[in-house]
């Protein structure tokens, strides 16, 4: 097995795993999926994915999870069933364990979906083709509606659901920014942008329904390749640990936020991939939401102990320039 040695990795990311190939292999013989010839450690994520070779048919991904999170393996393949029917090139799960019985952590299996992470063609002329398609998929997303309201997912549905939308939007603002404070964001900030989310509440208030929301969409969790023709085209879709039911608007600023960061100039091109935006003003949707995704961003990275005690981070200047305009500007 070839084991890729991580260096200060952040603390939610899941310890070195060792996989038993004999294990592994009895695993896979008792499901029925053929007989593993070697097994490779893929790079990123929180949990340890490792591709599993076989003599017989395309390869699988085999996913460790931490023990710190409980939900992980259940509301991934929950999350994934919403997707079912989509035609669109996902993660399919094919077998989940909780009891480490069969392997000495919880795990999911799933195929293989060919292709690296669409960053890795973020500097190449045609790359907005990427870009446009990644907007069409998130759209398709978009179309799935969830039962039982908005909120996180459990392996069984929605976890403590809010009926409406300005529910949920205030319940999560209300945590985000509480932790916000505690990590020292600082309390003038902290009440300017808490004045600016209530003065947005109309904004809020006017959403289309909990939809299926990935939470993650970015360049990271996204694959690409070229085709016979030479044309960039979207393969895969990864990782389903931050999904849940949320409004799509507020999921699409999640998704240009995260995406602008690490692919500068994405922005339009997913935009034109996703089309028109279900709301009546749509920049002030997208920025408010912007808003309340990078403050619950820096408290994350604070948490995890990506931004240290006491070290600048641009998304403190951010959100005091978004302070500072009160509003989105056109």
């Amino acid at each position: 097995m070839t084991q890729i040695e991580a260096v200060a990795e952040p603390s939610y990311k899941m310890p070195p795993v060792d996989v038993d190939i004999a294990k592994l292999a009895a695993l896979l013989g008792e499901l029925g999926l053929g007989v593993p010839t070697a097994v490779t450690e893929l790079i990123g994520g929180g949990a340890r994915s490792f591709r599993i070779d076989r003599t017989d048919g395309a390869p699988l991904v085999l996913k460790a999870f931490k023990d710190a999170f409980p939900y992980a393996t259940g509301k991934e393949v929950y999350a994934a069933q919403l997707l079912r029917n989509l035609d669109v090139p996902m993660t399919r799960f094919l077998a989940s364990d909780e009891s480490r019985t069969r392997l000495p952590f919880r795990y999911t299996i799933a195929n293989y979906l060919p292709g690296r992470q669409v960053m890795i063609f973020k500097d190449e002329p045609d790359v907005a083709d990427l870009y446009r398609q990644m907007g069409t998929m998130l759209r398709k997303l978009h179309s799935v509606p969830v039962p039982g309201g908005y909120g996180a997912f459990g392996e069984q549905g929605v976890v403590d659901p809010s009926a409406t939308n300005s529910e949920y939007l205030n319940r999560r603002f209300a945590y985000s920014i509480g932790r916000f404070r505690h990590f020292g964001g600082g309390e003038a900030l902290a009440q300017r942008l808490e004045a600016i989310f209530a003065a947005h509440a109309d904004v809020i208030a006017e959403s289309r329904g909990a939809v299926f929301a990935h939470d993650d969409f970015q360049p990271h969790n996204l694959l690409g390749e070229r085709d016979a023709a030479g044309r960039l085209q979207l393969t895969g879709l990864l990782d389903y640990g931050n999904a849940r039911a949320s409004d799509a608007v507020c999921d699409l600023a999640k998704a240009l936020f995260c995406s602008e960061h690490d692919a500068p100039g994405s922005t339009p091109h997913i935009r034109a991939g996703y089309g028109e935006i279900d709301h009546s003003d749509p920049d002030a949707a997208l920025w408010i939401y912007t808003l309340v995704h990078r403050v619950t961003m820096w408290m994350w990275l604070r948490h995890t102990g990506y931004i240290r005690d006491g070290e600048h981070n641009p998304l403190i200047d951010d959100l005091t320039h978004m302070a500072e305009a009160g509003t989105h500007t056109t």
